[in-house]
């Protein structure tokens, strides 16, 4: 039987010249189901941290998630596991958002929930660098009689709100944090300003169905998951920002007869995040004087997010070029991704490995989970054979204590 702990000790704490592999950690659905937290999971990170909560392996944790900043997400997770977790080793779904500096001083619209101004005007967006932000709930104080779905607004004359409108900046790009409370309102002020680029009342080229429009303003959506695993009394998954972005994209074409152009998607399954896990867990290895490192592992628990974004990963590990699931140039973001010091990780990390956990979304048999397709050239272009393949992982474990093992067993012989 392998002693497990002395191996990581050996392979960590003393063997400084090793390779170390790094972790790429999901949260919902693998540490946690609702609020309570799965079985065995703390016994899973005490065979990766030291008696005093240090992570001997580098490790980051990658939500889907966008309601929160990275700090408190990580002040979050320290309180629930029991140890400190730096905010550094946590990766939000729109963290790779400081990656996209051509966009740091435009007008942007960010579109989220209630805390979306704020996590916009925190630290999130400081270390980014967006300026300038408007949010929902502006342009209904500013446009009051362009939300017709609220009757209250509806026959509210545009001249009673010209004083505070003059606060308003025409938007040059969109920013999609996480799906929006009133959902019929930000759709109806979201299209206004796609159709609009960025005026909001004001129609600079004639809305004629099937023809040809120039392109929109810029927009990056964050998430871009169908469902996701909510509280543990329920086993059917939740709608999630992936709904919210499709039925926006339908609207358009519908209006337009084509589809939203995304300058990029973040989250998981698309590259761009996880070269940004993989940068951060070269840092953790560089801060801790290890070798680069190798092989990252990815556990996760929905086949068509963390698998299949691990397995596209993979082939950029492998065979580079142009990011395959919205088309990035994943070269230009491996040279300099905002964050000191700079790291190149295609150039040292060889692998990228899927671990698939019993524990959350996943069900055999079971086919409901999903992402948004229409702005996947890569998917849309393979068959469905092709498309089951890319959401096979490379190993099947019950749970996140399994996972891990697993993943320590292989490195003992590698």
């Amino acid at each position: 039987m392998i002693n497990i702990h002395r191996f990581v000790q050996n392979r960590f704490l003393r063997t400084r010249h090793a390779h170390p592999f790094g972790i790429v950690l999901d949260i919902d659905g693998v540490l946690f189901r609702g609020r309570n937290m799965l079985p065995r999971v703390k016994e899973a990170f005490s065979l990766i941290t030291d008696k005093k909560g240090n992570f001997v392996v580098p490790t980051v944790f990658l939500t889907n998630g966008t309601n929160s900043t990275e700090k408190n997400k990580a002040a979050q997770l320290s309180e629930q596991l029991g140890f400190r977790v730096p905010a550094d080793n946590v990766l939000m779904s729109h963290s790779p958002l400081r990656m996209f500096t051509d966009l740091h001083d435009k007008q942007v619209l960010v579109v989220g929930q209630k805390n979306a101004r704020a996590i916009a005007k925190g630290i999130i967006f400081f270390r980014v660098g967006f300026k300038k932000v408007t949010t929902i709930d502006h342009l209904v104080k500013w446009f009051p009689h362009l939300d017709c779905t609220d009757f209250s607004r509806k026959l509210v004359d545009p001249k009673e709100t010209e004083a505070a409108r003059k606060r308003f900046r025409p938007i040059e790009a969109i920013v999609m944090l996480g799906e929006p409370l009133k959902w019929e309102t930000s759709l109806q002020l979201m299209l206004d300003c796609v159709l609009t680029y960025g005026k909001m009342d004001t129609m600079v080229f004639p809305l004629i169905a099937g023809g040809r429009r120039p392109d929109h303003i810029p927009i990056v959506a964050c998430n871009v998951d169908l469902v996701w695993m909510a509280d543990v009394a329920s086993q059917l998954p939740r709608i999630g920002h992936g709904t919210f972005i499709h039925i926006l994209d339908s609207l358009y074409e519908k209006l337009t007869g084509q589809h939203l152009q995304f300058r990029a998607t973040l989250g998981k399954p698309t590259e761009v995040s996880y070269l940004h896990a993989a940068h951060r867990i070269q840092r953790q290895a560089k801060a801790m004087k290890l070798e680069d490192v190798k092989y990252v592992y990815v556990i996760g628990d929905n086949p068509m997010s963390d698998v299949l974004g691990a397995r596209l990963f993979d082939r950029y590990l492998r065979h580079g070029g142009v990011g395959r699931f919205d088309h990035l140039d994943l070269e230009a973001f491996d040279v300099n991704d905002g964050e000191k010091p700079r790291v190149r990780t295609r150039n040292v990390v060889e692998r990228c490995i899927s671990i698939l956990v019993e524990t959350g979304v996943h069900q055999d048999h079971v086919h409901i989970n999903g992402m948004v397709k229409p702005i996947s050239a890569l998917i849309d272009n393979l068959s469905k054979g092709e498309q089951l393949k890319l959401q096979l992982p490379d190993f099947v474990e019950y749970d996140l204590h399994a996972a891990i093992r697993t993943i320590l067993r292989r490195e003992c012989y590698r």
